[in-house]
């Protein structure tokens, strides 16, 4: 991939590679885990190549039946390194995998091509780089610099690399092709269309494109949904010290991410990112890293100026500290209630999940998850009074008041109360008793909250201590830090607790 720093094809960088769900092209079928085995095509030929590697074309088969609050690994989970055609390793293969491990990278991103060389490079280096990753279970994707003056012949090159063999029979894990230049639609479009009709459908595949923030003049004809359309994952280049302006990493990433969600009109766009390792050092990476969780990202990586630092890989090595584990389980997930319409319905793509979400959301789900009968969990009024009914809001609202009135459920909550209401919920659908107090109807309309279950004559003395409407409005307004308040992405995973 060509550096914001220097817009130029010296300095090439790209991208990632697929994962489970094809973004709007392919259905709801679970991509193939890291190794799994392939089948082969019965009706593909193979395109002439001169590499003895290079076997029959393949598509990665898709595991059915996979439990939605279980997915399989994603294609790029964990953090990742990239590396171009001149910094391959050239001995010592095992090594290199192992400190790669050591270092909690999971994700080798190599580039095997671009316009003006061969499809595959380096075919006996690149074997070895498999195999030796593969025996510590990191991912190699493969990656090529796409100029787009020659759609086919650029398209011919990943797809030759998609069915590289080692000596051994062993492949990469999918491929990431870097468009940096051309971006005009229709050439994307033939080059993407090539690709992805030769591999299939469920070939893991990631579009590696500049930032959006990204001020060079290819960026404002970037085809995003086109992108959406054939890749699995959208891998932004977040490069914060660019050629045309600066900005901090941590701002630089979040805009990024929420800018690709906006410019694809798909909220359940899959986002690796690639964070500025060009000359950047352990704290921006963090900030980035921190940058990524905070905008639901599902994965990043680091693309470095020739060769990863000791200081970075330290910095990459704390992935796990910044970004949720489950990322892709959320990302599933939304989809998964988006399809259903209980989240997103009638906002036609504009509604960003890493964002402050009304708390209606977590109550509709919260309902759909404990399957209460008679109550419609997509209406989040019957869906608060289901939670009345059975006691959580009294209880939650005792030390988070701003639980407390129906009339806000329009706006969102703090990651705390939200996680206090989940925790109490739990706690009384452990009683045998919950679920028959459940569907017991409320009575009157009173402006606070009271338990729904049975009244007894010594709470009838009781004073109503939660807040009201006006009151929890100035609870809400105390939160100016958008990152304590609760997102679509945590209350999806808020429910996975449930379950």
């Amino acid at each position: 991939m060509a550096s914001n720093k220097n817009f130029s094809s010296g300095k090439l960088l790209s991208a990632m590679a697929g994962h489970a769900l094809l973004l709007g092209f392919v259905s709801g079928t679970a991509a193939p885990v890291w190794g799994q085995s392939l089948t082969e095509f019965s009706s593909e030929k193979n395109h002439p190549v001169s590499l003895p590697q290079l076997a029959p074309a393949a598509a990665l088969a898709s595991p059915q039946g996979q439990a939605f609050a279980s997915p399989p690994p994603g294609i790029a989970d964990g953090g990742g390194i990239w590396v171009n055609l001149w910094n391959y390793p050239t001995k010592d293969f095992a090594s290199y995998a192992e400190k790669l491990y050591a270092s909690g990278i999971r994700n080798l991103f190599i580039q095997t091509s671009r316009s003006n060389t061969p499809a595959i490079r380096q075919p006996n280096e690149l074997g070895q780089i498999i195999e030796a990753c593969h025996k510590y279970k990191i991912r190699v994707i493969a990656w090529s610099f796409a100029e787009l003056h020659n759609t086919k012949a650029d398209a011919e090159k990943m797809i030759a690399a998609a069915r590289f063999r080692t000596p051994s029979g062993d492949r990469l894990d999918g491929i990431a092709p870097n468009l940096e230049k051309n971006l005009h639609r229709e050439a994307v479009e033939a080059y993407s269309k090539q690709i992805r009709s030769a591999l299939g459908p469920d070939y893991p595949m990631m579009a590696v494109v500049y930032s959006p923030l990204n001020r060079a003049p290819a960026v404002a004809i970037t085809p995003w949904k086109t992108l959406a359309q054939y890749y699995d994952v959208i891998a932004p280049m977040a490069y914060w010290n660019g050629r045309y302006q600066t900005i901090d990493a941590y701002t630089y990433t979040k805009r990024t991410v929420e800018r690709v969600r906006e410019l694809t009109a798909k909220p359940d766009v899959e986002v690796h990112v690639i964070g500025d390792g060009m000359g950047t050092h352990a704290a921006e990476i963090k900030e980035f890293l921190r940058g990524c969780a905070d905008s639901g990202a599902q994965s990043a990586s680091l693309y470095p100026e020739q060769i990863t630092t000791a200081e970075q890989f330290g910095a990459m090595s704390l992935y796990d500290d910044f970004m949720p584990q489950d990322a892709r389980a959320r990302l599933l997930s939304l989809r998964s209630y988006m399809a259903s319409g209980l989240i997103g319905s009638g906002s036609h793509g504009r509604f960003d999940p890493s964002k402050p979400a009304p708390r209606s959301v977590l109550f509709s789900l919260a309902a759909s998850a404990i399957s209460a009968k008679g109550v419609n969990a997509s209406d989040p009024r019957q869906a608060f009074a289901l939670f009345q009914r059975l006691g959580v809001i009294d209880t939650v609202a005792r030390t988070n008041p701003e639980i407390a009135s129906v009339d806000d459920l329009g706006s969102p909550l703090a990651k705390e109360t939200a996680t206090a209401f989940i925790s109490q919920l739990k706690q009384v659908l452990s009683s045998p008793k919950a679920m028959k107090r459940a569907h017991v109807e409320t009575s009157g309309d009173s402006p606070y909250i009271t338990m729904g279950t049975r009244q007894r004559a010594d709470r009838l003395f009781v004073a109503p201590a939660y807040a009201m409407s006006q009151e929890i409005s100035g609870v809400n307004a105390s939160f100016k830090d958008s990152s304590k308040l609760l997102s679509t992405f945590d209350a999806v995973h808020l429910i996975s607790k449930l379950k």
